[in-house]
């Protein structure tokens, strides 16, 4: 049980430390907050738009079951960052996938019944994969 506690102690750790977000990269002028339920998501470029940044955010991991990443959490944290720079709409690029290491938890034991012993173990394992999703945070005139 206590190595259970420590395997989950882990996973949890790396989690967090790799499911952080990465600063906005500055590329336009930063205009004043605005609330991020204005901000629009787009999947192509509009006619009249400014670049302000280029910003990152996790969408989720995995471990051993590929799932799909949780796009709806990946846009809500980009409408948050691109809303404190003044940008009222992401243009999406890209979704992409970090290794960050693996994690593998095994178990054994034995016994004796009589005359007998007899024993087993076993393990599964498999990478943590955090899933990111860039955008552009943009100005639309």
């Amino acid at each position: 049980m206590k190595f259970l506690r420590i395997c989950a102690a882990t996973l949890a750790a790396a989690c967090l430390i790799c499911g952080c977000a990465t600063r906005p990269i500055i590329v336009g002028e930063v205009r004043p907050p605005i609330s991020p339920e204005a901000v629009r998501v787009y999947r192509v470029p509009p006619r009249h738009f400014e670049r302000i940044a280029i910003i990152d955010s996790p969408a989720g991991t995995s471990w051993i079951f590929p799932d799909r990443p949780s796009m709806e959490l990946g846009i809500s944290r980009l409408r948050e960052q691109a809303a404190a720079l003044g940008a009222n709409g992401i243009l999406l690029q890209r979704v992409y996938d970090v290794s960050a290491g693996g994690l593998a938890i095994g178990v054994g034991g034995f016994g004796s019944s009589g005359h007998s012993f007899y024993g087993g173990a076993g393990n599964v394992g498999g990478p943590l994969i955090n899933h990111r999703v860039q955008a552009a945070a943009i100005y639309v005139r």
